[in-house]
């Protein structure tokens, strides 16, 4: 088959090849997307996080990947097995059903570790701890390096973990000083980590989630930081959070947000338009000519046998109506059991069909007398008739 294609189409053709061309071998820019997954390789995923959990802070202990919001967590008591409940996120905002269950787990000596540049605040009234964002002039017009570290001087690193990039103007502002450690501090003194005990466990509360990524991961020395916020943490099997994620709602709210979402996948979407538009085009006018609507035969059967059946009332002629049923009921025994019906067979077709040998009889004996009639009257044609009816329904 060959294939037309119009002279004015091939320029535009043309510019269409050179720009998937150009976004196939281009540069790809850096996603800076806040994701906070444990599969995203991006700068702000946890990919590096989960994998120096997983293989070096804490190798012997089981983790699991959670996918399922708090108020589904299995119930846990102080007899249970102890974990450690990890949650990355830009915004930790349980309801308020929800809150209960994490205190129970804490309660119950689990600990719950939280990076989170923002608490709800019906958790956080219920914690008594409140984080606030600070943005100053002076930050705006000049960037500084910023830097984090930790209280224990055993747990500090040669110098302050520096952060050029990745790092909220978080700080934890309030706290209950009674039941409240502080753990780490950022440059200017600001509280930035803090153990909050409560029944036999603890939380741990982080305002710098960004510190916890993959991009810090590998900036400087700022694993070690890592490693010092989760050694506060016993040898407990490890409960990762995947459901109070930010971009949660767009895995699951429609297919056309998450092609948008991947930049190859969105590349591919907008191709796809471009292709269809085209086809719009340059094939609208293309048009086949219509077919016309052949009506269907009309169904004349109905019609037929309304005729046939005026016909033979006209005539009376029911001798000729009265063979036909006969020939038609010798049809069905030989379709149906295999044998002629005669006087000789009326035993077998008797034993095979289970109608009784004196009904057949009498049937075949009228049948005999009208085939040796000249006329019949409609009495007996009816008579034929309510037998071979009774031989059809009760035959086997």
């Amino acid at each position: 088959m060959r294939l037309n294609i119009p002279k004015n189409a091939l320029p535009v053709i043309g510019i269409l090849i050179i720009l998937i061309l150009m976004e196939l071998f281009a540069p790809q820019p850096i996603d800076w997307t806040k994701s906070f997954n444990e599969d995203d390789k991006r700068p702000f995923g946890c990919f590096l996080l989960k994998e120096l959990i997983q293989n070096d802070l804490f190798p012997d202990q089981e983790f699991k990947i959670s996918s399922n919001a708090i108020f589904n967590y299995p119930e846990t008591d102080s007899l249970s097995t102890k974990k450690n409940y990890i949650f990355v996120t830009n915004d930790f905002s349980p309801q308020e059903w929800e809150i209960n269950t994490i205190m129970d787990l804490a309660k119950n000596g689990n600990q719950i570790f939280i990076a989170s540049s923002n608490l709800g605040k019906a958790f956080s009234d219920s914690l008594h701890v409140h984080i606030e964002s600070d943005i100053q002039f002076s930050e705006l017009v000049a960037v500084k390096k910023k830097s984090q570290n930790l209280e224990n001087p055993v747990l500090q690193g040669k110098s302050k973990f520096e952060y050029p990039k990745a790092f909220d103007n978080s700080t934890i502002a309030k706290f209950n000083k009674d039941s409240a450690v502080v753990l780490g501090r950022d440059h200017q003194r600001k509280i930035q980590l803090v153990k909050i005990s409560y029944g036999e466990g603890n939380f741990f509360i982080s305002c710098q989630p960004l510190a916890f990524t993959n991009y810090n991961v590998v900036q400087n020395e700022n694993a070690n930081y890592i490693a010092g916020a989760f050694s506060y943490l016993p040898p407990n099997p490890i409960v990762w959070d995947e459901y109070y994620k930010p971009l949660r709602a767009l895995r699951s709210t429609s297919p056309i947000i998450f092609l948008l979402s991947s930049p190859p996948l969105k590349m591919a979407y907008y191709i796809l338009l471009a292709c269809l538009l085209l086809v719009l085009i340059f094939q609208g006018k293309r048009q086949q000519r219509m077919i016309p609507v052949l009506k269907p035969l009309p169904n004349t059967s109905l019609e037929f046998i309304k005729t046939m059946g005026r016909l033979y009332y006209n005539r009376k002629n029911h001798k000729d109506i009265a063979l036909k049923k006969i020939k038609y009921l010798k049809e069905f025994c030989k379709s149906r059991y295999h044998i002629n019906l005669t006087i000789d067979t009326l035993n077998e077709v008797s034993k095979r069909s289970g109608i009784s040998l004196k009904t057949l009889e009498i049937l075949f004996n009228l049948a005999d007398k009208i085939s040796n009639s000249q006329n019949i009257s409609q009495e007996t044609l009816e008579d034929l008739h309510s037998k071979v009816e009774y031989i059809y329904k009760s035959g086997k």
